[in-house]
């Protein structure tokens, strides 16, 4: 048996079956198991992502008075801080972006409180903006003046010159009650 690995070595074949089997199994062998440890780490981060994303898209969910467009930026800025304090920092912002939708449609799936509040939250400040426009509509234009007509002494008469006066006041305020009506008939049109 000696023999034949001396004639094995000196003939250079042993080296070969060597390099045979290092090629065909011990290379492949690590390699696989590198690539696994990767994905293993790969599937960590994305799950961790995952879960840090709903997380977050939960809590903001509540915060009823905050644009979406906010939310979406603060949901960003602290899931990716959340995942740098955890050791992944190889996660881009799309990934980042897509667990957010991925998180938003599933709440947005569930029949939450906070959807309730929220639309309840939205139906009132649209209600609100209603009224505060209706409110708008109705204050008159700043440089706008009603001036009073002012009777004349129609005779010498001093009781004649106060109903004349009367007059101009009625008519005047029959005037500034009519225009009034026709604002509020143009805002119902």
């Amino acid at each position: 048996m000696q023999h034949a690995f001396e004639v094995l070595i000196d003939s250079g074949l042993l080296d070969t079956i060597l390099m045979g089997i290092l090629t065909v199994v011990v290379i492949p062998f690590i390699q696989q198991g590198f690539k696994s440890a990767k994905t293993t780490k790969v599937a960590n981060a994305y799950g961790a992502l995952d879960k840090v994303a709903e997380g977050v898209v939960a809590k903001l969910a509540t915060q009823y008075d905050v644009p979406s467009g906010v939310k979406h930026d603060q949901a960003l800025q602290t899931i990716s801080t959340q995942l740098a304090k955890k050791g992944f920092k190889s996660i881009d912002t799309e990934d980042i972006d897509m667990a957010i939708e991925k998180a938003y449609q599933y709440f947005t799936s569930l029949d939450t409180k906070s959807q309730a509040k929220q639309s309840e939250f939205n139906d009132g400040l649209a209600a609100a903006d209603k009224e505060s426009q209706k409110a708008v509509e109705t204050v008159p234009e700043p440089n706008v003046e009603v001036k009073e007509a002012v009777a004349e002494p129609v005779s010498d008469d001093p009781e004649q010159d106060s109903l004349a006066k009367l007059r101009t006041a009625i008519a005047s305020a029959q005037k500034i009650l009519a225009e009034k009506e026709q604002q509020g008939g143009d805002k119902d049109a």
